[in-house]
C-alpha cells in the first residue's frame, strides 16, 4: 500500500470512528504510520511521538478505564488534526522517502 493510501486511510478511520474508538485501534493505528506510543505518567494518558516529522514533538490522548478502554471522540479529532496537518510528511516518510 502507498505511503498515501496509508496515511489517507488512517485519517479516514479516524473520521468515520462515530463517538468513540478503543485505545488498542488508536494505538495501532499510529503505529502503523511510524508513530512511537508510550504510556504518561496517568492511568490512560498515552503520548506519541514520530522522528520524521519537523516540528512535531509529541501528542497525547486519554483513555478510559477498564480492560479495553475507550478514547472520547475529542481526542480521536484531536489524532486526525495532527495527521491531517503533517500528511504529506507522513506520506513521505511511510513511502520510504528521505526527507527534504
Amino acid at each position: 500500500m502507498s505511503g498515501k493510501l496509508k496515511v489517507e486511510n488512517v485519517i479516514q478511520e479516524l473520521q468515520d470512528a462515530g463517538a468513540s474508538m478503543r485505545c488498542s485501534e488508536m494505538k495501532a493505528l499510529l503505529e502503523s504510520l511510524g508513530f512511537t506510543v508510550k504510556d504518561g505518567k496517568r492511568g490512560g494518558h498515552k503520548l506519541y511521538f514520530h522522528d520524521a516529522l519537523d516540528g512535531f514533538y509529541s501528542g497525547s490522548y486519554n483513555c478510559e478505564h477498564g480492560k479495553n478502554p475507550e478514547l472520547k471522540r475529542t481526542y480521536i479529532n484531536k489524532v486526525a488534526k495532527v495527521l491531517e496537518k503533517y500528511k504529506s510528511e507522513l506520506i513521505e516518510a511511510n513511502n520510504g522517502e528521505p526527507k527534504k
